[in-house]
């Protein structure tokens, strides 16, 4: 009876994965608040552009900035590329955060099924970006996104590895039969 009781015993999470985890949930509830942001008013924001509304709107603020020529057609370029992106691409991406999150909120219960939800999540929006967003923008992120990802993938996984090994030492420690 006391072996299955130890079996069964949640390890103690790292503090360093709880430092991970935090960034991780941050990150999902930004990205999930932007993403839906994004959604709703991208179509609003590309129909004031049409109509020269949007320019003139900025205008005071571009005033107070004392921007030039040169910086305001920078930034509407890149409005205009923001633009350019599939609306549907950020309702996608806005779904697939919530994944993300449901796959960190698993992993701070130590459920290491939470890893898998969160792989699945992050390696299905780089997918997402790649035919959405990479193509449109003239400098490409998509190795600095995957290096990202892989990166916290892989600590998640070295941190369930390193709860693992400490649980079965602290069960062969409690029965020496098990040796």
């Amino acid at each position: 009876m006391e072996n299955e009781f130890n079996n069964q015993l949640t390890p103690k999470r790292p503090s360093g994965m709880t430092f991970v985890l935090i960034l991780s949930l941050i990150n999902a509830c930004w990205k999930i608040l932007t993403e839906l942001i994004s959604y709703f008013f991208i179509p609003i924001t590309a129909k004031m552009m049409e109509s020269g509304q949007l320019q003139q709107s900025y205008e005071p603020i571009f005033t107070m900035m004392k921007w030039g020529e040169e910086e305001i057609d920078a930034f509407m370029a890149t409005l205009q590329s923001a633009m350019s992106v599939n609306v549907n691409y950020h309702l996608i991406t806005a779904l697939l955060f919530v994944g993300s999150l449901v796959g960190v909120i698993m992993m701070f219960k130590t459920n290491k099924t939470g890893l898998h939800v969160y792989s699945i999540s992050q390696i299905c929006m780089l997918i997402a970006a790649s035919m959405y967003l990479y193509p449109k923008q003239p400098q490409s992120t998509f190795f600095y996104d995957l290096l990202l990802t892989l990166m916290f993938i892989f600590l998640y996984y070295l941190y369930f590895k390193r709860m693992e090994m400490a649980k079965q030492n602290f069960n062969q420690n409690q029965d020496p039969g098990l040796q």
